[in-house]
Formats: C-alpha cells, sequence, structure tokens
C-alpha cells in the first residue's frame, strides 16, 4: 500500500550543494506545487520562456532579503539543468505549454532561494551551531550519493569553481537551517494547525495518491508540513524582500 508522501513547500535545498551536483548530473529540480506553498513571486518571460531582458540585469543580484544579496549563481545554475534537460529530449522551449512550465518553475526557484535566504538569517538569529564533525559526516554521506569515487566529486568541484571549504560552510549553513525547520525554538502551540487545514491538505494529496490512507502518522506528517509553511510565510511577511528578475 503507497503511503501519503510528506512534501514541504520550501525548497531550503537550493544551494551550492545542488551547483555542484549539476556538474555530473542532469536531474531537474523538483518544486511544490500544492496550494499550500508560499506565494511565487512572479517573474516575466520572453516568448522563448526565457526571462525578458528588461527585466534581468547583469550583475544585478536576484534578490535582496534584509539587506542581503541573493546570488543570481544558483538559480541561473538551476534554469540551465532545465533548458538541457528539455534540449535532450529535443522539447522546444518556444512551445506554449512547455514555456508556461519553465516560467513557473521559475518563478518557484525564485521563492525557494529567497526562502533559503531568510531561513538561514533565522539560523544565524538562533545561533544554531553546527559542529566540523557533523559537517565531514555530511560531506562524506553527500560524496557517497553522487558520485561514484572521491575522483569524481573531486573533478565536480573544480568543474563548479568552488573550493572545499565553500562547500563544507554551505553544508554547515544548510544543517543549520535542517534544524532550525524542526522548529524545536518554539512553544508548542506557537503555530495553530486546524484539522480542517490538515484535511484539505490530505484531499489535495490523495487526488494524486488514491491510496493514501490518513493514520496518525500522516496526520502528522502534514501537520508539521503545515505548521513549517505558515512559519516560512511569517518570516516573509517580517522580512524586506525586493526581488530583480
Amino acid at each position: 500500500m503507497k503511503r501519503f508522501k510528506k512534501t514541504i513547500a520550501i525548497g531550503v535545498a537550493v544551494t551550492a550543494i545542488t551547483v555542484l551536483a549539476a556538474c555530473g548530473d542532469e536531474e531537474t529540480p523538483e518544486v511544490n506545487e500544492g496550494d499550500d506553498a508560499p506565494e511565487t513571486e512572479e517573474v516575466e518571460m520572453d516568448d522563448d520562456g526565457e526571462a525578458s531582458d528588461d527585466e534581468a540585469s547583469d550583475g544585478e543580484p536576484l534578490a535582496t532579503v534584509n539587506g542581503e544579496e541573493v546570488s543570481r549563481e544558483q538559480y541561473d545554475a538551476q534554469m540551465m539543468q532545465l533548458e538541457q534537460m528539455y534540449a535532450q529530449q529535443g522539447v522546444e522551449l518556444d512551445d506554449e505549454e512547455v514555456a508556461e512550465d519553465v516560467q513557473f518553475m521559475r518563478q518557484q526557484l525564485v521563492d525557494q532561494l529567497i526562502n533559503q535566504e531568510l531561513l538561514s538569517q533565522e539560523a544565524r538569529n538562533q545561533d544554531i551551531e553546527v559542529s566540523d564533525e557533523e559537517v565531514e559526516e555530511e560531506l562524506n554521506t553527500l560524496i557517497d550519493q553522487m558520485f561514484e569515487d572521491r575522483d569524481g566529486y573531486e573533478e565536480a568541484l573544480e568543474q563548479s569553481g568552488m573550493s572545499e571549504e565553500d562547500l563544507k560552510e554551505d553544508i554547515r549553513e544548510q544543517l543549520a537551517v535542517e534544524e532550525l525547520m524542526t522548529l524545536n525554538h518554539l512553544d508548542e502551540d506557537a503555530i495553530e494547525v486546524t484539522d480542517e487545514e490538515v484535511e484539505e491538505q490530505f484531499q489535495q494529496a490523495a487526488q494524486q495518491n488514491p491510496e493514501a490512507e490518513l493514520d496518525e502518522e500522516t496526520e502528522n506528517e502534514i501537520r508539521e508540513n503545515i505548521k513549517l509553511n505558515k512559519y516560512v510565510e511569517q518570516l516573509r511577511e517580517d522580512a524586506d524582500i525586493e526581488v530583480n528578475v
């Protein structure tokens, strides 16, 4: 029996780790299309599914979040992966349906990168610390998962233009964000989630997986997912965000 698969509306894993993996992998970036996903920033597109020239500005950050710049580098790398995947499949980007899909993914990616910066800032505000041992363990796990051997990892690292220290700092930041996302720093009743909200999200998921059952484990996963989305939404409401696309 298939079980309900938990989804998190914020794509917090869009980091330099993803850019490194892109040097040796051609997978499509994952986005969440659920109704509970945080609101996206609209990105204007031209007829070929590309960001319009008057909206994209070389050298300008993708966005600023509370005065901190969000680089275009990760955004460009993710979208290049997507375009390469379509090209390999012989799909024309000027196809109307494909252009709509690309626009949606661009909007989602902008939102994910903004959320990543917000969560990173909040992790620092909460003084969440990650040990060197945790970083090293996570790095070794990533190498085992992404590459056949150490040589493949080092080659991809060189192609990415990053140093291992840069990657380790990115891993440290990601682990701190993951700890923040447990919401253990909040009081248990700080964010309310109603039974109606849980049922609504379950019904949305059940449309794609009719065999899903709302058992206790699934209900808890959905409740935590909604709580996390509300937490991110509150961070966005309190933040000063400027998008440059």
